[in-house]
């Protein structure tokens, strides 16, 4: 860690002992994921078309995730931890649209994928549509960011669910229509989806929904789109109180960590004889 601190000097922060430590383990998993992901580059079986796009994919949501991850930011609170250009919202904002439409494609891969092992040709060109709702969430997402209103930011969480039941239904057909590995998978991903979409709305939904509610309890005014990307690119908000970070800390936590895990582990299934991306 000191060496990379060394390559990629960080401003003075002043935080309390909670941030400090939670922050330093977001920097070590950066580390690690990296690691990872040039350990399956080089290691592992990524000599399939599939493989290939997957690790292509999952790469940008690694780095952009150790972006994310050395310099933590709440868009529509202009929170950072660490006061710096680099901690930009409208930054940082534009690198996770990348990266999460990147996984995204890979959920849709990886489930054309298992579809294409099982032999059900129409389950393939369903699977497209999976990215579909994750890529449209990102114009509600901007919208919050741009305008500090967190009901497009709710509803941006829900598309993430619903792209993810949709998934999850995919994989359930997958599941019934084949065996051995490819039916394990399947039913791992349905289980996976489900608690994700658990989560979303049990925790990600109320979170914003009351944050929007409050933002009119307290007369909060929103912003015009071009105002509030000049907001977003110039204003930052530091703080080192751990109470200001925590909320957003259940989140962000699993996000850098299982997420990059799961985009890493999809370029090690196996393709299939004769099976191919299309």
């Amino acid at each position: 860690m000191s060496s990379i601190r060394h390559l990629l000097p960080l401003p003075q922060v002043h935080a309390d002992g909670q941030l400090l430590s939670w922050w330093r383990g977001l920097r070590a998993l950066a580390v690690l994921n990296i690691g990872l992901w040039l350990l399956v580059l080089n290691l592992g079986p990524v000599h399939n078309p599939y493989a290939q796009i997957h690790l292509a994919l999952s790469g940008v949501y690694v780095l952009v995730c150790a972006y994310r991850s050395v310099f933590p930011r709440v868009d529509l609170e202009r929170l950072v931890v660490v006061d710096t250009r680099l901690s930009s919202i409208f930054l940082g904002r534009s690198a996770a649209t990348v990266a999460e439409i990147c996984f995204a494609m890979q959920l849709g891969l990886i489930v054309h994928q298992l579809a294409g092992q099982a032999g059900l040709p129409w389950v393939q060109k369903a699977a497209w549509s999976i990215p579909v709702f994750m890529t449209v969430a990102q114009a509600f997402c901007w919208h919050s960011v741009l305008t500090l209103n967190h009901i497009t930011q709710a509803v941006e969480s829900s598309l993430w669910a619903a792209g993810f039941s949709w998934m999850a239904a995919l994989l359930g057909v997958i599941a019934l229509n084949s065996s051995s590995w490819v039916q394990a998978l399947a039913v791992f991903g349905m289980l996976g989806a489900a608690c994700f979409v658990t989560y979303v709305l049990r925790v990600d939904v109320p979170m914003y929904w009351r944050r929007y509610q409050q933002g009119r309890a307290t007369g909060l005014t929103y912003m015009p789109l071009h105002h509030g990307a000049r907001d977003a690119w110039e204003r930052r908000v530091h703080s080192g109180s751990w109470d200001a970070w925590k909320a957003d800390a259940m989140w962000l936590t699993p996000y850098f960590s299982v997420g990059v895990w799961i985009s890493i582990a999809l370029a090690c299934v196996p393709a299939g004889p004769g099976v191919m991306p299309g």
